[in-house]
C-alpha cells in the first residue's frame, strides 16, 4: 500500500510537471521617458521643456501566456497596460489594460481572438512606416488623427498565414440595442513576405454613436532591407462622412544599424489635405544607443510646418495653436513647430 501511495505521488508530480511545460506565461515591461524641448507651443510662441513620456516607445507593463490544449490548439491571451512613466498613471484614458486585453485559440486553421486589440490599418501603418515602432510626436498624427481609434473596444479578430501570405479580419461591436452598425468598426489586411521584406495592405472604417462613417482608411506599403539599411514606403487614404475633407498621407524614410549598438532612424511625412487645401510636412530623426540588449538612451528631433488650409483640420490630433475671431474664423496660426528630446529606455 505504502510503495502503491509513492508510485501514484511520482505519477501525480511528473504529469504535473508535463503540463506545467506545455503552459507558458510571460511577465514583460518598458519603461521610457525623456527630457523634451518643443517651440510654438502658444499662438505667442512659447516654448515648452518638460519631463514626459519617452520617444522610444510607449511605457508598459504586460502578462502573456499560452497552454497547449493537444491536436495543435492552443489557449492564448495578453493582458497590458499602458502608464506614463512621469507622473505615474494610467494611460489610456485611465483603463486597467489600456494597451491590449484579449483571450483566444491558435491552431492550424488560424487564430481567433477577442477583446481589446490593434486595428488592421494600424498595424499595417505600423509596419511600413520608419517609427512605426516609436513614440513620436509628431509622426504620431497618422494613427491618432486617421485610425478611429488605434485599438478596438469589443472586437474579434481572426488571423490565419499560408505560406509567405498573411491575412485578418476584424470587426468591433458597438453594443447598442437595436443599432448595431452604431459604433460598430470593421476592417481587414493582407500581407506578403519576400525574404526579409514585405508589401502589405488593410482597410477600416469605423461609425460613430450613430452609425456614421466616421473614419474611412486604407493603407499600402512596404519595407525592403539592403544589409544593414531598411527602407519604408507608405500611402494612407482618409475619408469621413462627417465632412468633405479628405487626407493622403505618405511617409517614407529608413533605419540604420551602423554598428551592433548604434541605430539611424529617418522619415519624412506628407499629408496632403483636400477639399479644405492644406498640407502639413514632417521630417524626424532618431539616433538610437544600446548601452545592453534592454537598455537604450537615444536623441530624436522633428520638425514640422503647416499652412493656412491644414489649420482647419478637424481631425489633427496635435493641432498647430490658432487663434480666431468672434465668429470662430481662423486669424492667426502657428506654420511651424520644432521638438528635440533626449531619453532612455529600459526593457524586461
Amino acid at each position: 500500500m505504502k510503495l502503491r501511495c509513492i508510485i501514484s505521488g511520482c505519477i501525480a508530480a511528473l504529469a504535473s510537471q508535463a503540463a506545467d511545460a506545455q503552459s507558458t506565461v510571460t511577465l514583460y515591461g518598458r519603461i521610457d521617458t525623456g527630457i523634451r524641448y518643443s517651440t510654438n507651443q502658444d499662438i505667442d510662441g512659447g516654448k515648452l521643456l518638460e519631463l514626459t513620456s519617452g520617444a522610444a516607445s510607449g511605457s508598459r507593463l504586460g502578462v502573456k501566456g499560452s497552454e497547449d490544449l493537444g491536436g495543435g490548439l492552443q489557449a492564448i491571451f495578453t493582458l497590458e497596460n499602458g502608464f506614463e512613466p512621469d507622473t505615474g498613471k494610467a494611460a489610456q484614458s485611465g483603463r486597467l489594460f489600456g494597451r491590449q486585453a484579449w483571450v483566444g485559440l491558435s491552431g492550424s486553421c488560424g487564430t481567433l481572438t477577442a477583446g481589446r486589440q490593434y486595428s488592421p490599418a494600424y498595424n499595417i501603418e505600423f509596419a511600413n512606416e520608419p517609427f512605426g515602432w516609436a513614440n513620436v510626436y509628431e509622426s504620431g498624427f497618422i494613427y491618432d488623427n486617421y485610425m478611429g481609434g488605434n485599438r478596438w473596444d469589443n472586437s474579434v479578430l481572426y488571423q490565419q498565414k499560408i505560406g509567405h501570405f498573411s491575412g485578418t479580419l476584424m470587426a468591433g461591436f458597438g453594443e447598442q440595442a437595436g443599432a448595431t452598425r452604431n459604433g460598430g468598426k470593421e476592417g481587414g489586411s493582407i500581407a506578403y513576405e519576400f525574404g526579409q521584406a514585405a508589401v502589405s495592405a488593410g482597410y477600416q472604417q469605423t461609425h460613430d454613436a450613430n452609425g456614421v462613417a466616421d473614419h474611412k482608411v486604407w493603407t499600402v506599403g512596404g519595407y525592403y532591407p539592403i544589409g544593414a539599411l531598411k527602407l519604408f514606403l507608405s500611402y494612407l487614404n482618409h475619408r469621413s462622412d462627417l465632412t468633405p475633407q479628405k487626407n493622403d498621407v505618405w511617409a517614407s524614410g529608413a533605419s540604420y544599424g551602423l554598428t551592433p549598438a548604434v541605430e539611424l532612424y529617418g522619415g519624412f511625412y506628407y499629408d496632403r489635405q483636400r477639399e479644405q487645401s492644406g498640407n502639413k510636412r514632417t521630417v524626424v530623426g532618431m539616433f538610437n544607443y544600446k548601452l545592453s540588449k534592454r537598455t537604450n538612451v537615444y536623441l530624436q528631433a522633428d520638425y514640422s510646418k503647416i499652412d493656412a488650409g491644414y489649420a482647419t483640420n478637424v481631425f489633427d490630433v496635435y493641432a498647430f495653436p490658432v487663434s480666431t475671431d468672434e465668429s470662430g474664423a481662423i486669424t492667426a496660426f502657428v506654420k511651424t513647430r520644432a521638438s528635440a528630446m533626449v531619453g532612455v529606455r529600459h526593457q524586461f
